[in-house]
């Protein structure tokens, strides 16, 4: 990779990481809902002029759609209003890593060695040994429902795939579309409180928010896809690894959270797990392609 191109995946990483403290900031004055309806109302209105209808292919991106930008990202706010420090949050998210190639081999037919399944289950026992922290106990909820968020993300990415001919900003489009929409209706529906959230909130909420449409969906989501017209995913995935470590950093920098030695341990045994899986996956990617150009040349 041209070195530039590693500083842009590290600056990308840098942001998702610092997200996670925008998203703590955001659910403390807004309902988590109304968090991720105002953040995708950035979103659809810088990429308004991208929207539209694509023949043909409306079911698979607007699944894609709603299971990120609603199902995803919602639940993500609802995880995070609940957490008790982003640490342990960021390490669980990582878990899209594994359900993604679970769903693969459920949902396309692909298969899974024993070295990519001895991953996924590490990357399991290492969110567990996380789980069972007296600290990160205190919100389990907060730690399934991150683990949900991994889920929703995974199956996006199954949809992402059906998708890709698509312009990226045209599905980005429909993403920030099916983030208002959804998380409006849901909020309407059972979250209250959100008019005087809106008129009391911080300068500091507001700009959590801003953050999240801005920095994490169009720079960083807007990076990663530039750097696909580049490289493989495959090439690109294990950098990916760096968000939760600066998720973590930005959580003792700017929140002062304490790691306990089990989220430490938990934290390691679930990103070698990820890690595992992401080379083992992109080894099969490199030899897929091999053995394309070699059926080609022949």
């Amino acid at each position: 990779m041209k070195p530039w191109h590693i500083v842009l995946l590290v600056i990308v990483n840098l942001v998702w990481g610092v997200n996670f403290v925008a998203a703590k900031w955001a659910v403390t004055e807004f309902p988590p809902m109304l968090s991720n309806a105002l953040r995708f109302s950035i979103v659809l209105i810088l990429l308004s002029p991208f929207i539209r209808f694509v023949h043909g292919r409306m079911y698979h991106v607007l699944a894609a759609a709603v299971t990120l930008g609603f199902l995803h990202f919602g639940t993500m706010f609802i995880g995070m209003q609940l957490a008790k420090d982003i640490s342990s949050m960021a390490i669980v998210s990582q878990l899209a890593v594994p359900f993604a190639t679970m769903l693969a081999v459920f949902m396309l037919g692909e298969r899974v060695g024993w070295k990519r399944a001895g991953g996924i289950s590490l990357s399991f026992i290492g969110v567990m040994v996380i789980g069972f922290d007296p600290h990160v106990f205190d919100h389990i909820d907060a730690v399934l429902l991150m683990t949900l968020t991994a889920f929703w993300y995974a199956l996006s990415t199954i949809f992402m795939r059906q998708v890709k001919d698509v312009p990226t900003m045209v599905t980005q489009s429909w993403v920030g579309a099916a983030g208002v929409f959804g998380s409006v209706l849901f909020s309407i529906t059972f979250e209250t409180g959100q008019v005087d959230a809106l008129q009391s909130a911080s300068y500091l909420a507001w700009g959590s928010v801003l953050y999240s449409g801005v920095m994490s969906s169009i720079v960083g989501h807007g990076g990663v896809n530039y750097l696909l017209r580049h490289y493989e995913v495959s090439t690109i995935a294990p950098y990916f690894l760096l968000t939760p470590l600066f998720a973590i950093l930005a959580g003792v920098i700017v929140l002062d959270e304490a790691l306990t030695s089990r989220i430490i341990l938990g934290g390691a045994v679930t990103l070698a797990g990820v890690m595992v899986v992401t080379l083992r996956n992109a080894k099969k990617s490199s030899d897929l392609q091999q053995e394309i150009e070699e059926n080609l040349g022949g």
